[in-house]
């Protein structure tokens, strides 16, 4: 959370003052949070650069999701929301002219979801152990993420099951509600090659201004 908020570990320091606005920021969004998610299981297969499901009409053509799901014969198409009540808070808390407050909310509803999707993917693999599977599960990676079209996000939210949870995808490709994820987490066999990174190290998009960039030295 204080990444989004542009903090440098070792480099900026908060005070008590800044401390105290940051755990009131989180505490108002878990309250104001009412998390949801769906997930639908698929087959998959992967060549070159397009993924195709084992449902009729559906393909994905990507080159980083075709190289994260390299293996793959199946994926969880995934969606997970935080509800209404975040933005709603959010809203209010601009309105009221508290920015600040606002603006960590804002972060910690981001980053609160993403913890979300990752409990959803542990939840999975608990379920696949369960049932005596043995398999591994890639990080979440959704539409917009490196070269895949920010436009199959809609289409992706239908198949994941966001009506259920109250998700949907407005025509200029927004979720809503705004802290709300859909992705696919890919079906691996044993012993394949691992995929545990995520985000930026995954991402083909280079000149992101949010990726995550190691120094050299």
């Amino acid at each position: 959370m204080l990444r989004l908020l542009g903090y440098k570990e070792g480099r900026t320091r908060l005070g008590a003052r800044e401390l105290a606005l940051v755990e009131r920021g989180i505490a108002l969004t878990r309250e104001a949070a009412a998390p949801a998610a769906s997930a639908a299981y698929c087959a998959v297969t992967v060549a070159e650069d397009r993924v195709s499901a084992a449902v009729p009409g559906v393909a994905w053509q990507s080159r980083s999701l075709a190289r994260l799901l390299a293996g793959a014969d199946a994926a969880s198409l995934v969606a997970v929301t935080l509800g209404a009540g975040v933005d709603e808070l959010i809203r209010d808390l601009f309105a009221r002219e508290e920015f600040a407050l606002a603006t960590i909310v804002d972060a910690a509803g981001s980053a609160l979801v993403h913890g979300l999707a990752e409990w959803v993917r542990g939840a999975l693999l608990r379920q696949a152990e369960a049932a005596g599977r043995a398999a591994g599960l890639t990080p979440l990676y959704g539409p917009g993420y490196g070269d895949w079209p920010v436009e199959e996000q809609a289409a992706l939210a239908v198949l994941a099951g966001g009506d259920a949870i109250g998700l949907r995808c407005t025509e200029t490709c927004y979720l809503v509600p705004q802290k709300s994820l859909v992705g696919l987490l890919g079906w691996l066999p044993p012993g394949g090659r691992d995929r545990t990174a995520a985000g930026c190290a995954r991402c083909t998009l280079a000149d992101c201004a949010y990726r995550v960039r190691t120094s050299r030295r």
